[in-house]
């Protein structure tokens, strides 16, 4: 429907079946029918270090220095994740929010997958991202309804900052979908993800529409 050859599921949440950012990304799946769909859960994935170590083989290579078989084989490992990430035409984030931002496994996925070079370069010009030409969603839950027209809109330190990320590395077609507030009474819980889907129904048929030309 929606005309992705290839969607990546980015799934942040360790909670399977009880998280609500996951339930929504899972109707947006099954309604924007992509050709192909793989699920990449950031808890269950074996994410290389980043470490100071490694940190000190980028500028090396970038350098044109000489560095260890090891250090070597820890930047071909997250070339292989550059290279992964970068071969989907469209990726679905499902990121609940943790302390205002977003968990940890995310932010550690982000750091091994930004590097220049690779997902974005620097000229006299400033930055070109190389992963422009490609749809990102973000479906983002959270007690707090830091929504831009919420109460708490100033506190959203989860949305925004996947927002900048991924302008940064060169996506412009960014898509949202809030899951919020996800804390309370019962019913208001409900109202929320009825929301949510309602919003994932409007964003499928946005993206089934033809582009102008």
């Amino acid at each position: 429907m929606s005309g992705f050859a290839r969607l990546l599921h980015v799934e942040a949440s360790p909670r399977g079946s009880r998280s609500r950012s996951s339930a929504v990304a899972r109707w947006l799946i099954d309604r924007i029918a992509p050709d192909t769909v793989e699920t990449l859960n950031l808890f269950d994935a074996d994410l290389p270090p980043f470490d100071g170590a490694v940190m000190e083989g980028r500028y090396a290579l970038i350098a044109g220095e000489a560095v260890s078989p090891e250090v070597a084989a820890q930047w071909e490992a997250i070339r292989a994740r550059i290279d992964h990430f970068l071969s989907f035409d469209a990726w679905l984030f499902s990121v609940p929010m943790w302390n205002f931002g977003i968990p940890y496994p995310l932010k550690h996925y982000v750091d091994l997958i930004t590097h220049p070079g690779m997902t974005f370069t620097v000229d006299q010009t400033g930055v070109t991202g190389l992963a422009s030409g490609r749809t990102a969603i973000l479906v983002g839950s959270g007690a707090l309804d830091i929504r831009p027209d919420g109460p708490m809109a100033a506190l959203d330190h989860q949305m925004a900052f996947m927002r900048t990320w991924l302008n940064f590395i060169g996506v412009t077609d960014i898509r949202t979908v809030d899951v919020r507030p996800t804390y309370g009474m019962a019913e208001e819980v409900e109202a929320a993800m009825q929301r949510a889907y309602e919003e994932a129904d409007a964003l499928t048929a946005a993206l089934s529409r033809p582009e102008r030309v």
